[in-house]
């Protein structure tokens, strides 16, 4: 029953991810970066990723007004917009993190070490982190003057808080997830495994929402 449910979302997602990128390859958006979030947006938001984008990213119009905001004047603008996109970015960052995490455990039990529960999340928020500040950084240096210095300060400030937020999201719905429905096999072979992983991501952006608005309301996040 739950692979029955679980394959529709997972396939919807991969098409709405398509969907933008199709349009991406027509249009890029004036922050490189944005050509990354975007369609990894789409793969846990099944067409609500996509109604996002055609609101939010398609229209040049809007791409330029969103991707030209300077700290100065996200001070007024903490619209749920801005909120989205920057919170689209600690979503993006914690994917792949998950997704790389995947293979480095596997590799360490290749070696005979069996990597804990905890042990595992801690390399995942790593990754996730380095991930989250290569992002933030990039969009800093292309839309701002700063030096490189100042730049990766500026990006520890606005991505650390929000980004462990949403792994604490990501967290606590999978540690459910593996107690009462996938029964504690984190196995990549499960269509359920991927679907609860996608749920997770859902939530984790629930659950940093309020982590991005805090940030740009004082003017510390520079929102991409």
């Amino acid at each position: 029953m739950l692979n029955q449910l679980a394959l529709p979302f997972l396939v919807l997602g991969g098409c709405t991810a398509l969907m933008i990128l199709k349009d991406l390859l027509r249009h890029p958006h004036p922050v490189a970066v944005m050509n990354i979030i975007w369609p990894v947006t789409g793969l846990y938001m099944p067409f609500i990723g996509w109604i996002a984008w055609w609101y939010l990213g398609r229209k040049p119009s809007q791409q330029q007004k969103l991707a030209l905001l300077v700290p100065q004047e996200i001070r007024s603008n903490a619209g749920w917009q801005t909120i989205f996109i920057s919170t689209s970015l600690s979503a993006a960052a914690c994917i792949f993190g998950d997704i790389m995490t995947i293979p480095i455990v596997t590799l360490l039990k290749q070696f005979a070490f069996n990597p804990t529960m905890g042990i595992q999340a801690l390399i995942c928020i790593i990754v996730s982190l380095f991930i989250g500040l290569l992002f933030q950084f990039l969009a800093i240096r292309q839309r701002e003057k700063h030096s490189f210095g100042g730049a990766l300060l500026l990006a520890l400030k606005t991505e650390i808080f929000p980004l462990l937020i949403y792994q604490l999201g990501i967290f606590i719905f999978m540690a459910l997830a593996l107690k009462f429905v996938l029964h504690e096999q984190v196995n990549p072979l499960l269509v359920a495994f991927w679907f609860m992983l996608q749920l997770a991501i859902m939530i984790g952006f629930i659950f940093s929402w309020p982590a991005n608005h805090f940030l740009i309301k004082r003017g510390l996040n520079p929102a991409v």
